[in-house]
């Protein structure tokens, strides 16, 4: 942490309460277990061996334990490789929560692969920019959920050597069903050498690669341990920027280790103290959302625990009926679903008695909302902070705090956060300022881009987001980024929705901002100057549909006839607010 004094003086001091914090969960040696670890696979590989027997991933009543998760990751890393998949090579994951997911995560990190994670719901258009930006060499689909793919233009498809297509599909024969091969891997790995499922493969077209085939053709023994050092990059994660087009954040394989093990300390420890049983986290967050990607996915395999995958987190019927099912440990999500699950009618009659932690992140947890949870659940909603450059979690508000207190919570172990102001001087404690942060999750910066302003002169990053520390070292946010829109957790970025909406050939200016909305949080809305007087909200929404996904699009639309500019013509969207 970095505070100030009276006069401005940079301290060290940690406040007191903090400095319990770091003596109760063990904080100050958080990161020692990395000692002698290079990669993702040297942390997590003995947590896999250790709990071999137990269910790593459920979906629904699919199982993957983490013998079977083990063997058929090698066998997709091998795959990999007989393709000619190097090192630092990137590949794009267009998969929601199921199982197979799991598996290519494991496989990519194993043969040295830069994963890229896309969401599924993207249309054409974000998904060429992704693809084309990541220089990608291949592409994981589902089947069910290719238009975007399908609509792409050659050139965007050459670079890629392949598509491989992955299912769920319960109907489809055996031999062709993903969930039905990862079930008869077994502990053993016996190897599956059929020439059937060696034809199959080989007489494959380039985007017609079937998962299932894959995990059949190769065998675990095929795949050749890649050295992979702490710097080699892990992920590519998306996320918004002042260029209207997402931009990769560079994470390492240390960033990632290093923030598992921090969030590990920070609450980890708490949810397994004094019990026998297995974790569960339910899990209704998309795992390419870093979010979920590591508390849920990374750390649950660190943890030894189950990750119960909900595919569709919009079906509250079928989550309330996994939380019955499960009573999980934990409970992960953002302020909306929070809601939405205190309104089913089931939910009050749930048994909680497992619980040990809910995890709010993505978007500011309402009052109100926790209050609530915390009279039915008997816990709080536990805050915390996190971005896509920082892998993701940069405070939390530890287990042990009884009441919701509106703060994001303490930094975590080996962090430096300090409060800056316009002219980069650090603020005085209880005084606003940009957040910035310096630490080892912390990304080395933005794919294929100038960074020159990403960083303090001294190294931290700068999040643009305003904070303010109080003096026993809670962080809390005074104003997210001042442009960006949360819609149910996810950052919107209005330069992206304007640079979409500016192509419509009727329209001459764009300015989004946010407004409040009882669903989502926040919703993007577009105020248009036309070009053409013609031009219709109808038409719009039309063209928006084509070229961002569902929550990206403006769900209102208001014509004027000029916008609010500076002098130099940038664009007020306070104004607009």
């Amino acid at each position: 942490m970095d505070t100030s004094s009276e006069n401005n003086a940079p301290s060290r001091t940690i406040p007191p309460l903090w400095q319990a914090a770091y003596e109760q969960y063990g904080l100050r040696n958080s990161l020692a277990v990395l000692e002698g670890k290079y990669n993702l696979l040297d942390l997590l590989q003995p947590k896999i061996d250790q709990h071999r027997m137990s269910v790593a991933f459920s979906m629904g009543p699919a199982t993957l334990t983490f013998g079977q998760l083990d063997i058929a990751s090698r066998r997709f890393a091998a795959f990999l490789q007989a393709q000619a998949i190097n090192k630092g090579d990137r590949i794009a994951v267009q998969l929601p929560n199921i199982l197979q997911y799991a598996v290519v995560l494991l496989g990519c990190l194993r043969a040295g692969a830069v994963l890229v994670n896309i969401n599924p719901m993207y249309t054409h258009y974000e998904l060429a920019h992704q693809l084309t930006d990541s220089e990608a060499s291949g592409l994981i689909i589902l089947d069910g959920m290719t238009a975007a793919y399908e609509q792409l233009n050659d050139e965007v498809k050459a670079p890629l050597k392949w598509v491989v297509r992955s299912s769920v599909d319960p109907s489809a024969k055996p031999s062709d069903n993903d969930i039905t091969v990862l079930g008869q891997i077994t502990h053993s790995d016996e190897h599956i050498d059929t020439l059937q499922a060696l034809s199959s493969l080989s007489a494959s077209s380039q985007d017609n690669i079937r998962f299932a085939h894959i995990l059949q053709a190769y065998h675990a023994d095929d795949f050749k341990t890649v050295s992979i050092e702490r710097e080699d990059l892990a992920l590519l994660q998306y996320t918004g920027g002042t260029t209207g087009k997402p931009k990769g954040a560079m994470l390492t394989h240390y960033n990632v280790m290093a923030n598992v093990c921090q969030c590990y300390a920070m609450f980890g420890h708490a949810i397994e103290a004094n019990r026998s049983e297995q974790i569960k986290i339910l899990n209704p967050l998309p795992l390419y959302h870093i979010f979920s990607f590591t508390v849920c996915g990374l750390l649950g395999i660190y943890g030894g625990w189950e990750d119960v995958l909900m595919t569709n987190p919009r079906d509250i019927d079928g989550l309330i009926k996994a939380l019955e099912q499960h009573r999980p440990h934990v409970i992960p999500s953002v302020n909306t679903l929070f809601n939405a699950m205190l309104n089913h009618p089931s939910f009050a009659n749930l048994d909680f008695s497992r619980l040990a932690l809910s995890i709010g992140g993505g978007t500011a947890i309402i009052k109100a909302i926790s209050d609530q949870w915390q009279r039915v659940t008997g816990m709080i909603i536990n805050e915390g902070y996190g971005m896509s450059e920082t892998a993701p979690v940069i405070s939390f508000n530890p287990p042990g705090i009884t009441t919701f207190n509106g703060s994001v919570g303490l930094p975590l172990a080996l962090m430096d956060i300090k409060i800056i102001d316009e002219q980069g001087v650090v603020c005085k404690i209880g005084v606003p300022g940009e957040v910035c942060i310096k630490g080892p999750q912390v990304m080395q910066g933005y794919w294929q881009r100038d960074n020159s302003d990403t960083f303090t002169e001294d190294g931290y990053f700068k999040s643009g987001d305003i904070g303010v520390m109080d003096s026993h070292g809670f962080l809390t946010l005074v104003d997210r980024k001042k442009d960006m829109i949360l819609v149910s957790g996810f950052n919107v970025y209005p330069n992206e929705i304007e640079a979409a909406l500016t192509e419509h050939p009727k329209v001459l200016e764009v300015a989004v901002v946010g407004i409040e909305d009882k669903h989502s949080g926040e919703a993007p809305k577009a105020f248009v100057v036309k070009k053409d007087p013609s031009l219709t909200v109808e038409e719009l929404k039309d063209f928006a549909s084509e070229r961002l996904t569902g929550y990206k699009r403006p769900q209102t639309y208001e014509f004027i006839d000029e916008l609010p500019k500076t002098a130099v013509g940038k664009i007020l969207r306070k104004s607009l607010r």
